[in-house]
């Protein structure tokens, strides 16, 4: 049965029409700046002037480690996001393949039936012409036309 194929690829494809707004859907990292800037805050209120040197390494790295983790939970989100995309596409162009030998074979066939009408024609046409089969496209070896 030539539809079988035919018939998994449009359900594949179906299968990503279905992914395609889940991924757009999904949210992305967002830096939490209230928290961080409050936390930030009740550290710099502790310090004294005579810490100020001493704590503002602590505070910038605080702040790094911060946006940090928020660029590696982006980073983490951009792989997974890329990577599903990646299995999208393998699909659709496993789909197109597919479509384009069932092309490829509906057009065979499409030739097959011309050769045989156009033949039929002739035969109609003049019955004392010696008779033979045609030739069909898929029977010919070492050329397509």
């Amino acid at each position: 049965m030539k539809s079988l194929p035919l018939l998994r690829t449009s359900l594949s494809l179906r299968k990503v029409k279905l992914q395609l707004p889940r991924l757009r859907g999904k949210s992305v990292p967002v830096i939490d700046l209230k928290a961080l800037s409050r936390k930030l805050l009740g550290m710099a209120n502790e310090v004294t002037a005579a810490q100020a040197s001493a704590a503002e390494p602590i505070l910038y790295g605080y702040v790094d480690t911060h946006v940090g983790e928020w660029l590696a939970d982006a980073r983490a989100h951009h792989d997974k996001v890329a990577t599903q995309l990646d299995l999208i596409a393998t699909r659709v162009v496993e789909a197109e393949a597919l479509y384009l030998a069932h092309h490829e074979d509906q057009e065979n066939v499409l030739h097959d039936l011309e050769g045989a009408v156009s033949h039929a024609l002739d035969r109609v046409a003049s019955p004392d012409v010696p008779f033979f089969d045609p030739e069909p496209r898929s029977k010919r070896r070492g050329r397509k036309s």
